[in-house]
């Protein structure tokens, strides 16, 4: 009897004299191997993809309440903002995201700082004043900052911050405001309805791109809903 091993691992059986052949794999156990209980192996089960307990973003909404948006444009941009925030509260992204939303005319305020998208308080807005850019983002820029000098005692991995700047007026604003925020943020700019400042909202976006989006109804919404996305893809990258 020859035994002429194969690249795969078995081995060819043979009787001398004889064409046929069989194959059969290597290790096979003896006759007396036989009452050997079988092994047998449990695998993990691959982990659900998912965002990491431990990862976070701080995401800043500066958003444009001026008198220019009265009525449809301020409901939708308001219901535009709850989709959004539900999102990016759903239980899958373990309060992955942290919220801070500054809304402006010609001055602006903070209505929430850096809280989970389950905790933001309701957001009740009347439409008035003018419109001036330099002050959010004067704000959004020492949210930020505040955020990352604050102690982090649950080790947390921070992620870029990203601020969302919409608006639908026109205003002037300082270069170093911009500059100083482009350096700790990615921003993304907004330009809502046909009188939107499309030109200096793309000085504010960091890639120098302005997003379009008409005043039509459910517009807003939809592209809201696509922010609130790609945040959560973009999470679910890092793990």
């Amino acid at each position: 009897m020859t035994i002429n091993p194969t690249p795969n691992g078995t081995q060819m059986l043979g009787t001398t004299g004889t064409s046929s052949a069989q194959t059969m794999p290597t290790g096979v156990p003896s006759s007396g191997d036989a009452n050997l209980p079988v092994l047998k192996v449990t695998r993990r089960k691959p982990m659900a993809n998912g965002v990491a307990g431990n990862v976070k973003q701080h995401f800043v909404c500066c958003v444009d309440y001026s008198t220019s948006m009265t009525g449809d444009k301020l409901r939708e941009l308001l219901m535009g903002l709850d989709g959004l925030y539900l999102q990016l509260a759903d239980p899958s992204n373990k309060d992955g995201f942290y919220n801070t939303i500054i809304p402006f005319n010609n001055s602006s305020y903070v209505h929430c700082s850096v809280v989970a998208a389950s905790a933001i308080p309701p957001l009740n807005l009347v439409a008035s004043g003018g419109t001036n850019f330099d002050s959010p983002l004067k704000k959004a820029i020492a949210e930020i900052q505040a955020q990352k000098a604050a102690p982090n005692p649950g080790g947390w991995h921070w992620l870029q911050p990203v601020v969302l700047f919409l608006s639908d007026g026109q205003s002037r604003v300082t270069d170093k405001n911009i500059e100083d925020l482009h350096e700790i943020a990615n921003v993304v700019a907004v330009a809502y309805g046909d009188d939107a400042d499309q030109a200096t909202l793309a000085r504010i976006a960091s890639d120098g791109q302005v997003h379009a989006v008409g005043a039509d109804s459910g517009a807003l919404r939809a592209f809201l809903s696509v922010v609130g996305k790609t945040l959560v893809s973009n999470m679910q990258s890092t793990v």
